[in-house]
């Protein structure tokens, strides 16, 4: 009994100094939460997507809230490299609320908000050569900016609203990666990935690997 009781009292005496010096690290975790009420948030964007969302909150403390379209519309494209070339151009995935703001895939900083995200895949021209692994993204834009999911946008207005998040002259670029499984987390190199499943209007089901934490080699 008296080393157990020793033992527990190192114990408590490590986790006390771990706090008191702001060590102590948390595990990444995907948390179930209820629906959009972002203020700024439409009543269309409110109305498409899912009644519950995902609060994701890596081990650093940084926190974001998603909440994604219950169906996404999928296409047919032959682009070497791509992750989810099925997943149509422009196509509204979800909303973002970022209450710490983040750090896109080009390293530009989107500030503390409340975003849409639309799929893109990047151009295939020398001025995109190499910027990724692959050719997937999705496009952060301010609510305020695209206040109607349904609405549908060529590559070029897609980008200038998407600069808006950054206040830069390039869009705000969430980068895609390889799924695993749902609402899961996974470090993987540079990178750290958040998986969805969403379903597609024939009833499949979709799993989408979204960059939360990392960016492109400068």
């Amino acid at each position: 009994m008296a080393k157990r009781g020793f033992i527990s009292g190192l114990l408590l005496a490590v986790v006390s100094a771990c706090i008191a010096l702001g060590v102590c690290a948390a595990a990444a975790q995907v948390q179930r939460i209820g629906p959009l009420t972002a203020v700024g948030a439409s009543d269309a964007l409110k109305h498409s997507v899912g009644d519950k969302g995902y609060r994701v909150t890596l081990d650093d403390g940084w926190t974001a809230d998603f909440w994604f379209a219950p169906q996404i519309k999928t296409d047919t494209k032959d682009v070497p490299g791509a992750l989810y070339p099925e997943v149509a151009n422009g196509e509204f995935i979800g909303v973002v609320s970022l209450p710490k703001g983040m750090t896109d895939f080009r390293g530009q900083a989107i500030p503390v908000g409340v975003y849409t995200l639309r799929y893109q895949l990047l151009p295939q021209d020398g001025n995109h050569l190499g910027v990724a692994p692959n050719p997937d993204f999705l496009l952060a834009i301010p609510v305020a900016s695209d206040p109607d999911p349904a609405q549908s946008y060529l590559y070029k207005k897609l980008v200038a609203l998407s600069a808006k998040s950054a206040g830069t002259n390039h869009p705000a670029v969430i980068a895609l990666d390889s799924a695993g499984e749902p609402a899961s987390i996974a470090k993987e190199a540079n990178v750290t990935v958040f998986t969805v499943a969403l379903t597609t209007p024939a009833g499949a089901t979709e799993k989408l690997g979204i960059v939360v934490k990392g960016a492109a080699a400068q």
